[in-house]
């Protein structure tokens, strides 16, 4: 199945002290690695990458080689605004993946397990299930244990039929860090696959220790 896909990488960087999207993991920023996956992709046909509007000529000057139709657009003040920006580019795909720029280790096997997947449903997307123990709290006391039973935790990229996913963040009365879940919140058919453990968000600053380390594994 074709799909486009929209790579989200307009965040300023507040937790980490600088703009993580532009960070070079041995030489090459951490958006070009998330993007060069999606360009290499065969059923990849549109890449819409989102940045703040200041860095809109700066990206598509390091991008000039990707080899799939690329647009880079500016995006708005929140995730959401941002997705909204880079869906609007892509209202003629069937469906459309939405992923987060900084997570450069998405792989080949994890995109088309999901477009493979999302047949017969509204959205599909990648989970691990939980493997710690769950607490709820109040300030620092411990109210409770939460069973972690059929519990995941959800990652990037999704796959979306885009009239959907469109029509979904046209409507929407509030921000969502997670896309599926304004298809949840409409009605929409969500189907779970499984994700993949190497997959990280790049957030933190020990994030980058991580990702140098996964790195030093894929390559010796």
């Amino acid at each position: 199945m074709k799909a486009s896909v929209v790579i989200v990488a307009a965040g300023s960087g507040r937790r980490i002290g600088q703009k993580k999207q532009f960070i070079a993991l041995r030489g090459t920023p951490i958006l070009k690695r998330s993007v060069a996956v999606f360009d290499k992709h065969d059923a990849i046909e549109h890449i819409v990458v989102v940045v703040s509007p200041e860095d809109v000529s700066s990206c598509s000057t390091m991008l000039a080689d990707t080899s799939t139709p690329l647009i880079v657009t500016a995006g708005g003040a929140s995730r959401s605004d941002s997705v909204r920006c880079g869906l609007d580019h892509l209202a003629h795909s069937k469906v459309v993946m939405i992923h987060d720029g900084v997570r450069p280790f998405v792989t080949p096997e994890l995109i088309s397990r999901l477009l493979e997947n999302i047949e017969g449903y509204d959205a599909c997307i990648p989970g691990l299930e939980v493997s710690d123990t769950l607490k709820e709290i109040h300030g620092d006391t411990v109210l409770k244990t939460v069973s972690r039973e059929n519990l995941f935790q959800v990652q990037t990229p999704q796959a979306f039929i885009s009239e959907l996913i469109i029509r979904a963040h046209e409507t929407r009365s509030e921000q969502a860090t997670d896309d599926s879940f304004l298809i949840e919140k409409a009605g929409g058919k969500v189907r779970l696959v499984k994700g993949d453990p190497y997959n990280i968000k790049i957030t933190l600053p020990e994030d980058i220790l991580l990702a140098e380390a996964i790195l030093t594994c894929r390559t010796e």
